[in-house]
Order: structure tokens, then sequence, then C-alpha cells
């Protein structure tokens, strides 16, 4: 009888220190990034339409930017980070943006690191470390935007190329990396776009998993069948599980964490009717804490797809707008 209790004290006793250790994990990794957290990160100019950006600490770790700049005139600039699904055409062939200013794409480092670390050769270990390794990759997200910033906007360097208007766009996904940097520096950008962004990633989380379990079993909400309803409550139970860990390690990058101490910066949000990635449970926090001034724009339909050319023309038009609205997207001679 003894023994038992032993053993059962020493698996409860196991079990209350592995919970507390991810308790403690998941609490470190979650804290909001502050400025100085920011690596740093250096521009190369490959030919005038494509830049590489690359880390001092890291040089491993490296991206690109695709540039578009009109020849003779110095222009105020929109810098942009996509969602995961980017490209060159988001600038060219689909995209046609063919508007006044200089217009930069960058692409989302996490992509060279995917290529370098393809998880299907991950350990046991680099499973565990998963959490630490992803706000690795967002925090050199935001050193390679920061350097694009920081490169544009001049400071100590004068380019005939650029004036000291940066408007700071981000789309999908890539929506939280301008927001995190230009609460850090807002003095430095004239202008915030929030295309098709999302918030609350536990409940974007949790849907997405529901919502892809269904897909996967074969299965709809709408049956009767008493097996087909137990099966359907275990996914709803799953993707509760799994997007209350993720979504708390995700935590960092939820973006009312950052607007507030933004300030004399315009923000926009552009926004479809039927996102389903986000629903007002994943707008709302970010429109109410986002400072004035603000504006919004719906436009019919659902998620932003970067593969349709029509969606490509489209956002382009109402970004361009509303930036030449706020006097943030001309240009001029270099000698007026």
């Amino acid at each position: 009888m003894k023994l038992l209790l032993y053993v059962f004290l020493i698996i409860v006793s196991a079990c209350i220190i592995i919970l507390s250790g991810v308790i403690l994990k998941i609490y470190r990794v979650q804290q909001p990034f502050q400025a100085d957290d920011v690596p740093e990160w250096t521009v190369m100019e490959l030919n005038p339409h494509k830049w590489e950006l690359r880390s001092i600490t890291d040089p491993e770790r490296s991206t690109i930017a695709w540039v578009i700049s009109p020849a003779g005139l110095q222009c105020d600039t929109l810098i942009l980070v996509g969602g995961v699904e980017e490209g060159e055409n988001l600038l060219a062939g689909g995209g046609k943006w063919k508007y006044t200013g200089n217009t930069i794409l960058m692409k989302q480092p996490v992509h060279s690191f995917l290529l370098r670390h393809h998880w299907k050769n991950w350990s046991w270990l680099d499973w565990w470390h998963m959490p630490e390794k992803i706000r690795e990759e967002t925090r050199h997200t935001l050193g390679a935007l920061n350097a694009l910033l920081s490169y544009v906007h001049g400071g100590m360097r004068s380019d005939p190329r650029f004036t000291d208007k940066v408007v700071m766009a981000g789309g999908s996904v890539g929506s939280a990396f301008p927001v995190i940097l230009t609460s850090f520096a807002p003095e430095k950008v004239a202008g915030l776009m929030v295309i098709y962004g999302f918030t609350n990633f536990q409940y974007v989380i949790q849907s997405e998993l529901f919502t892809q379990g269904l897909i996967h079993l074969g299965l709809t909400k709408s049956s009767d069948d008493l097996s087909t309803k137990i099966k359907i409550s275990g996914i709803r139970l799953t993707s509760h599980i799994l997007s209350f860990f993720l979504g708390n390690i995700l935590k960092y990058g939820q973006i009312e964490h950052y607007l507030p101490a933004i300030y004399d910066t315009p923000i926009h949000f552009i926004n479809g009717t039927n996102d389903p990635l986000a629903p007002p449970e994943a707008y709302l926090p970010m429109w109410e804490s986002s400072p004035e001034p603000k504006s919004e724009k719906w436009v019919e339909g659902g998620h932003f797809n970067p593969g349709a050319p029509e969606d490509l023309l489209l956002i382009g038009k109402l970004m361009y707008e509303w930036s030449a609205a706020h006097g943030v997207r001309s240009c001029h001679s270099p000698n007026k």
C-alpha cells in the first residue's frame, strides 16, 4: 500500500513539475516585444528593384524586398509586409500597381527560415523549443522591417529618391509587424494600414482548427447522427485545448497590445465583410484599442486572396486612395 502511495506521489509531483515548466515557458514567451528586442539588420541594394536584407548578428538570416521607384523623382514611400503567401506579383504582373510614390514589398524572413530548418527534420527538443523559435522569427522580421524603415526614412542619410513620409502596411498574418514597429517609433511613420488583419489568436486558431477538423473527417455541423455528434464534440474539445495553448504562446503578436502607444499617426483598417479569419471577435479589439485618427473600409467578400488579380487591384486602389487623401503618396522633383 505504501509503495502504491509513493508511486502516486511521484507521478503527481512529476505532473506538477511538467505543468509548472509549461506555464513558465508560456509566460516567458508571451510577453509583448519592447523596442530593445528589435535586432539589427542591414539593407543592400542588389539593383534598383531588388534589395537584400540581412541580419547583422545572424548572417544566415536574410530576405529580400522588391521595389518600385519612379525614376528621377523624390517620392513618399509605402512599405508593405504581406502574409505567408506572397511574392513579387503583389507589386508587378498580377497586381499592376501603377500609382505614384515608392512602393516596397518585404518578403517575410520566415520563408528562408523554413527552407533552412524543415520541420520534418526536427527532434523532440526542437518541438519543445518551437514557441521560442517562432518568437525569434517574429523578432527578426521586426528587425528586417526596421532596417527598411530606417533606410528609407533617412535619418542621417540623404537620399533624393525618398521623402521623410513613410506609410507602413501589413496584410493578413503580416499585419502585426508594422503595428508593433510603429508603436516603438510613431514619429517615423506618416500612416499605418492594417489590411485584412486579425487578433485574438485563441479565437482565430480555435475556429480554424475546428473547421479544418471537420473538413479532414468529411463532417458537417448539421449532422444529426449520434456518432457524428460525438466526433464533432471531440474536434471541438481538441480545438479549444490546442487554441488555448497556441493562443497564449502567440499572445505577444496580438495587435491591440501595441496600438495604444501610437500617436499622431493615422491608422486605416481594410476588412472583408465575410472574412472567416477576422470576425468581430478578432477585429474589434484592434479597432477599440486604436487611437485617433482612425478609419475603416469594408470590402464585400471573404479574406484577401493574393492569387486573385482582382483582389490585388482593388486593395491596391483602396490603399492608394487613402494614402493620397492623407498627403503621403506623392512625388516631386528632388530639386524642389
